[in-house]
């Protein structure tokens, strides 16, 4: 994989979207790996039943749906304690809706990964009804995951403009390109979480 041609399709994605980014800034490392699709699709349906209790759904019935999914341990220990305890800002777990949306992208689910664009309203109906405690069965079997040069692609491209929009808050000027830097640092977290070392 060759990391300087995607970094160049990066710098050429993001100047596309009113975005400059420093020629200098360095390199994903090589080596990187995309885990398999079973962990990712269970993260990904984890998150929605997170996200669903910030906005409002109900806290225990969130828990028997993670519980009659085995997702629980799919939940990261600060999605834990907001399900279980209560603990956190639930506006933090409504934006990781964004990092859902990435990596059902990821997982080919999602048809795009418009950085200028939040995910789609319909995000919400291509996921188990957890109203009606559905299984994930069906969901799981869309998965038809993109390659890793993909992902690394998408994971360069967050990285990039995550760096113009810090750059942008160091200088006390709004986000360049209308980027809104919750949907470009909650798919960056997502997609990071993807590849691993």
């Amino acid at each position: 994989m060759d990391l300087k041609h995607i970094r160049d399709e990066s710098i050429r994605a993001a100047k596309q979207l009113g975005v400059g980014v420093s020629p200098t800034l360095a390199l994903l490392d090589a080596g990187l790996e995309m885990r398999n699709a079973d962990e990712t699709i269970s993260r990904v349906l984890a998150m929605n039943a997170v996200a669903a209790t910030a906005y409002g759904f109900d806290r225990a019935k969130a828990i028997a749906w993670l519980n009659q999914e085995a997702l629980t341990d799919s939940l990261s220990e600060q999605d834990m304690r907001f399900v279980f305890e209560g603990a956190g800002q639930p506006d933090r777990f409504k934006m990781q809706v964004e990092g859902m949306w990435a990596l059902a992208w990821a997982m080919g689910i999602a048809s795009e990964l418009n950085f200028a664009k939040d995910c789609d309203n319909r995000f919400a109906m291509t996921l188990p009804n957890l109203k009606q405690s559905q299984s994930s069965a069906d969901f799981r079997k869309k998965a038809n995951p993109r390659s890793l040069e993909q992902a690394v692609a998408a994971c360069d491209l967050a990285y990039c403009l995550h760096w113009a929009i810090r750059q942008s808050e160091l200088a006390g000027k709004r986000p360049p390109g209308n980027l809104k830097p919750y949907v470009v640092i909650e798919r960056r977290r997502a997609l990071e979480w993807l590849l691993c070392k």
